[in-house]
């Protein structure tokens, strides 16, 4: 494919400062700052366009090609791209690029997808995920599996064990302690439907205040509360995470049935519970973004409206690309072709 000068690494493709993608630490405040989170794409792009514009890109709004965007919302102020003498035409961020699969494929590419029957093991791969890039936190990941296949085995797992297997990831005592702690308090109190907890600030400021510490709501109150949100190590990545791939099958949901007067049952319409996740995370909200677009529609991240897809966007999204986010809200695809991936490794097709 033309038009590319440039490659960039597929460890490049976090930024270490952008608000965007960095997702609000789940180890306590008094911790020493790292580089935001990880990717938790298991796919990897190795060919971005990192000195070119975009060769193909839409705009879900307006038919002006200047001002290609995937979003339903306008651009809005920013500041002035950055310009080389060596290079005419502005830098792209490559901490700003996804992998953006086609809306035909099966999957989109996060490692969140192949967890989503397994949620103990995808909160533990939210803990390593949070500030630990996603190529160096998932082969160790995969390798605590193997050692701890269970529950039970990371409820008594030895800290001192665990801490040595992931000491490369960075905070190796507290992903530790986090992670024996979740699974120890997961076989006391194991998550069910019909008692959830509070998570101060979760989703929204001042959510959660109205409930006491370890008050467990039924399905009847109409206070904030998540069945996860007692677990330890569980902050808003994780809940997010959670809530996108596990709420529903926990809660047994998909058909909700109700008597009509005269007796019968009427199939009420059922919201699955990823269409009400806002998430903070870059590639959580680029997954709902695809999500979304297979339905026909363009999402709004900031705010969770949607609008009709055009058919410029749509031809795109089938196609699929490289996304890259250039403003709040705003989504810019270009259609190159998308790697494939096998547990994190990519292969050319």
């Amino acid at each position: 494919m033309g038009g590319s000068t440039a490659a960039v690494p597929s460890d490049l493709l976090l930024s270490d400062c952008s608000d965007l993608s960095d997702v609000p630490s789940d180890l306590p405040d008094s911790y020493p700052s790292t580089p935001p989170p990880a990717s938790s794409l298991i796919s990897s792009a190795t060919n971005v366009p990192a000195f070119s514009e975009p060769e193909s890109s839409i705009d879900a709004t307006t038919n002006d090609d200047n001002e290609p965007t995937l979003t339903s919302q306008p651009s809005r102020l920013s500041q002035a791209p950055k310009i080389s003498r060596f290079f005419p035409q502005p830098l792209i961020d490559p901490s700003s690029c996804l992998p953006f699969q086609p809306i035909s494929a099966q999957t989109f590419g996060l490692v969140q997808e192949q967890l989503a029957h397994d949620p103990f093991r995808l909160l533990i791969a939210t803990i390593f995920l949070n500030r630990t890039r996603g190529h160096v936190a998932l082969p160790v990941l995969f390798r605590v599996f193997d050692t701890y296949p269970s529950i039970s085995a990371f409820a008594t797992a030895d800290a001192t064990e665990l801490t040595e297997l992931i000491r490369c990831l960075g905070f190796q005592h507290q992903r530790a302690k986090k992670c024996i702690a979740l699974a120890q308090t997961w076989l006391a109190r194991p998550p069910v439907r019909g008692c959830r907890y509070r998570k101060l600030h979760y989703p929204n400021l001042n959510d959660g205040r109205d409930v006491r510490r370890d008050e467990c709501l039924d399905d009847e109150d109409e206070r904030v509360g998540w069945e996860i949100a007692h677990l330890p190590g569980v902050g808003a990545y994780s809940l997010d995470s959670w809530r996108i791939f596990c709420r529903d099958e926990l809660r047994g949901v998909g058909r909700v049935m109700a008597a009509r007067s005269d007796g019968i049952a009427e199939e009420l319409e059922f919201v699955p519970e990823w269409k009400k996740v806002l998430p903070k995370d870059k590639e959580l909200r680029a997954y709902l973004t695809w999500m979304w677009l297979k339905e026909g529609y363009v999402w709004d991240w900031l705010t969770g409206e949607r609008t009709v897809a055009g058919e410029k966007v749509m031809r795109a999204a089938k196609k699929g690309g490289i996304a890259r986010e250039v403003g709040d809200g705003n989504w810019m695809l270009e259609t190159s072709p998308v790697k494939k991936a096998v547990n994190g490794f990519t292969m050319d097709g």
